[in-house]
């Protein structure tokens, strides 16, 4: 008999990428470096001590006393700050690279490897590198600036103006998450 074309090409096995496959990560693309990430927590953690203070400050919430609400109260905002400077970096990069025409790193990959690399080649790949680079550390400073000033407001507006007759720690947990979640909100639905 005939074989058909599908069987008389070579196999490969399952699950083996192509050549040019392996050069395209969009993961890689969406993931932000491990430095902005630390920086993330590390801000977030000193963020979540401004109501702290505030608190034990102006409204007398001894920290002793209470330990266990900020403590949950303050764990709880920082990993909801963390993942909203995290969202807001990642569209902020998104929209400076289109902005800017600085291309992704799988993009310049797939144009690299598709013929030899020259020295014009590697002079581009280097500078569209230095390029997003240059914008990674713009989106870290505004998705930074705009999440802090943007609980820090919020924490202000419920402390004193919305809840300003509730119990100094119904009011400081409500302030404090509320405050962290509704930047969440607003970092995700950024467009």
């Amino acid at each position: 008999g005939q074989q058909s074309a599908r069987e008389m090409a070579p196999k490969k096995p399952a699950g083996k990428k192509e050549d040019w496959e392996e050069l395209l990560d969009s993961a890689a693309d969406m993931r932000l470096p491990s430095a902005h990430r630390f920086l993330f927590v590390i801000n977030s953690l000193i963020l979540t001590a401004v109501p702290v203070y505030l608190y034990s400050s102006i409204f007398d919430l001894d920290i002793a006393e209470n330990a266990p609400f900020y403590g949950v109260g303050s764990v709880f905002t920082a990993v909801v700050l963390t993942l909203a400077c995290q969202s807001r970096c990642k569209i902020l990069r998104n929209r400076l690279l289109k902005s800017r025409n600085v291309e992704l790193p799988s993009t310049s990959a797939l144009k690299e490897g598709e013929g030899k690399m020259d020295e014009k080649k590697a002079n581009r790949s280097k500078e569209m590198a230095q390029k997003r680079s240059e914008v990674e550390w713009e989106a870290l400073a505004l998705a930074l600036s705009l999440t802090n000033a943007g609980f820090l407001l919020v924490v202000i507006l419920i402390s004193f103006f919305v809840l300003r007759s509730a119990q100094p720690l119904v009011n400081y947990l409500v302030s404090s998450a509320g405050s962290g979640a509704i930047g969440f909100y607003l970092a995700a639905n950024t467009k």
